[in-house]
């Protein structure tokens, strides 16, 4: 489901009929308060200049659900950048092109912005340099070709398996381990390859990981059949991977990653 923010019925309505069935046209800003795991993006369309009400509303986005793709549907403005230095949304779409490229768009956005969000977070974290770069090498990897294992992600990013082993042992305190944080992020991979039409041959071909290897890491996490895996929404696979492999080992206070199933007030 994408969620539309509109000032006006018409611009609601013209933004809709581009975004597809999946459109949902929220009734009021205070229903961005209780966004459920079923919304997949927002889009913001605002007619005119971007106005100071308008900025905080996508900056609140950014702080509340920071791996929540917003995509601003706006006119032409060579003062746009300028209005944005405070806030980042995902992509832009003129009005004059929503017909166009507005669901294309939305298509690439939701597909990357878990990732690029969590690579951040981690950036940003105050966990040990080596298990902080080993990690963020590992989420922008797991965009392409995912990384194998724990000795290949300790060959890339220069140290010792064991001490990748060590310092994410000391954080996670048992409730997940490196090797099971990497097979997720290689589900994660095959969830967003299936998503966009790729057969499993593809799959195994671009991940370099056999069929069957995929079978038994989608039944260890999230749990289903692979048959299962690309019914499911991007946001609520990511929202679980949160939850049970990123939780554990970065500090609520200092990750900026909230998980989806959270209610958020005005």
């Amino acid at each position: 489901m994408i969620l539309v923010v509109a000032e006006t019925a018409r611009s609601a309505g013209e933004v809709s009929r581009h975004v597809g069935p999946d459109a949902r046209v929220a009734a009021s800003v205070r229903e961005l308060g209780s966004i459920d795991g079923e919304v997949e993006a927002v889009v913001i369309a605002c007619r005119g200049p971007i106005g100071p009400e308008r900025i905080e509303l996508l900056a609140r986005l950014e702080r509340e659900r920071p791996w929540m793709p917003v995509v601003l549907v706006a006119d032409p403005d060579p003062e746009l950048a300028r209005r944005l230095l405070r806030v980042s949304v995902a992509a832009v779409v003129w009005f004059t092109e929503v017909r166009t490229r507005l669901r294309l768009r939305l298509d690439a956005v939701c597909a990357t912005r878990g990732i690029e969000s969590l690579a951040g977070a981690f950036e940003r974290s105050p966990l040990p340099p080596a298990l902080r770069k080993a990690l963020v090498h590992a989420v922008r990897q797991a965009a392409d070709r995912p990384v194998r294992d724990v000795r290949e992600l300790a060959r890339d990013v220069g140290c010792a398996p064991v001490t990748l082993f060590k310092q994410f042992g000391a954080r996670a305190d048992g409730a997940t381990t490196p090797s099971a944080f990497l097979r997720a992020l290689s589900v994660l991979r095959v969830h967003e390859l299936r998503r966009s039409g790729s057969s499993w041959k593809r799959v195994a071909r671009r991940t370099e990981i056999g069929r069957a290897t995929i079978a038994r890491r989608v039944r260890e996490w999230p749990g289903c059949r692979p048959v299962e895996l690309a019914r499911m929404a991007p946001d609520q696979l990511f929202a679980a991977f949160t939850a049970e492999h990123v939780r554990p080992i970065l500090p609520a206070e200092s990750d900026g990653v909230s998980t989806l199933d959270q209610k958020h007030s005005d």
